[in-house]
């Protein structure tokens, strides 16, 4: 057995010592012993036994002050912090993770790996009321998986052992509030659907491993914290896209404006135009207005209508004018938009609202939002093309980002008006 596969176990044993950490234990940092030893021992797993010690730190600083100052609720729960323990370690050595995965087996062996030894883990190092919470050990535990699967896959090797244990932990603190989960059988049956579609989707070469990470953690937040209405017409943004990347594909390819990689989308496209829609489901859970469910229908209009907008009207016949000065452009310039490509973004917008009224989600002002919210977001998207995008301070990812919180606040826009 190699000895950085036996320094990652170690590191990722010191979890079992996580009870003893307290201020009237006789030594408050018991872990940082087998890990100071790691570090000195192994050069190869030196930047994890570090990060590993300084979240413990951190959990530690914070505890203390928590601890000496009443009126404060800052504290990072040392039972997140062993699930990131366990990402790097347990994980990424079950699924042989030397390097990126390249499959999306090795990315569901490691969420697998992790969310099983994770739970134990919260189990073992969390207060006895965690313990009686089996729904957020697990919501928690999975959460743990997936990001720390997507950080594995996603960074550099040199940034993976930093990136991966503090980004999985700074995930889950994030979601580590007090929040009515759904019981645990429905929650497994989410899972099992949210990993169904994400295979299908890579199956059918529509998503990248990565990518299929990325939407599970977008389908299973949108589904907890709103309603599985909500992801089902986010997922149409998702269908709608790929189909349509797809739409005279073979005309694109020979004009050279074609999605590169036959279509496959990666993380970026999911979370470029995910963040906003999934933001306002979040803030729809938490606060309940339906202001966010009318921001919501509008972000994802802005998605929709700007793909179709692209994918059907760089096929038009007729040249694209630029938007901001109406001068004729060649296909697939930034900014260059089409009478076909405006009436393809009118389609999805409305296609986005009448969903939503039909899945009961919103009423027929629903339909407004989203159609407004699509069309000016659309148009956003082509004016930051032409203006932020073209001087290269905006990438096209950057640009749906922006495009879609602006037609979230349309959707709000009209929800305030009515």
């Amino acid at each position: 057995m190699k000895r950085e596969t036996v320094a990652r176990m170690g590191a990722g044993m010191t979890v079992l010592l996580f009870p003893y950490v307290g201020v009237y234990t006789v030594i408050p940092l018991l872990p940082m012993i087998p890990l100071l030893a790691i570090f000195l021992a192994e050069r190869k797993t030196r930047v994890l036994s570090a990060s590993l010690a300084s979240l413990l730190l951190l959990s530690y600083g914070l505890f203390l002050l928590s601890f000496g100052l009443r009126s404060t609720d800052i504290e990072l729960p040392l039972y997140l912090v062993a699930v990131s323990f366990v990402a790097p370690t347990f994980g990424a050595l079950a699924a042989g993770a030397s390097g990126i995965f390249r499959d999306l087996g090795r990315s569901l062996v490691y969420l697998a790996t992790t969310t099983a030894v994770g739970v134990l883990a919260i189990i073992w190092t969390g207060p006895p009321a965690i313990g009686a919470d089996p729904e957020r050990v697990l919501f928690l535990a999975t959460l743990g998986g997936l990001s720390g699967a997507f950080l594995h896959s996603a960074s550099k090797r040199g940034e993976r052992d930093f990136a991966v244990p503090f980004g999985s932990c700074m995930v889950m603190w994030l979601f580590s509030f007090d929040y009515p989960l759904p019981d645990i059988q429905y929650m497994a049956g989410i899972y099992v659907f949210a990993l169904a579609l994400g295979i299908g989707a890579y199956r059918m070469k529509a998503a990248d491993a990565e990518a299929v990470i990325s939407m599970v953690i977008v389908c299973l937040l949108v589904i907890f914290f709103a309603d599985i209405v909500w992801f089902l017409i986010l997922l149409s943004f998702y269908l709608l896209g790929s189909g349509f990347t797809r739409y005279k594909y073979a005309r694109k390819q020979k004009l050279r404006i074609a999605q590169s990689r036959g279509g496959v989308r990666g993380y970026k496209n999911v979370y470029s135009n995910s963040l906003v829609p999934l933001a306002m489901a979040i803030l729809y859970g938490v606060y309940g207005s339906d202001l966010f469910a009318f921001a919501f229908l509008g972000s994802v209009a802005t998605a929709t209508g700007d793909t179709l907008a692209s994918e059907i009207g760089e096929t038009a016949r007729s040249r694209p004018r630029m938007i901001t000065t109406f001068r004729t452009v060649e296909p697939g310039v930034d900014g260059g938009v089409t009478l076909l490509g405006q009436t393809a973004s009118i389609c999805g917008s409305l296609f986005t609202g009448i969903l939503a009224v039909a899945a009961g989600m919103a009423g027929a002002w629903g339909i407004a939002a989203a159609l407004a919210g699509g069309f000016l977001g659309t148009n956003f998207d082509s004016l930051l093309g032409a203006t932020f995008q073209a001087r290269g301070l905006l990438t096209n990812n950057g640009v749906n980002l922006v495009a879609t919180l602006f037609g979230a606040v349309v959707g709000a826009a009209v929800w305030m008006m009515v």
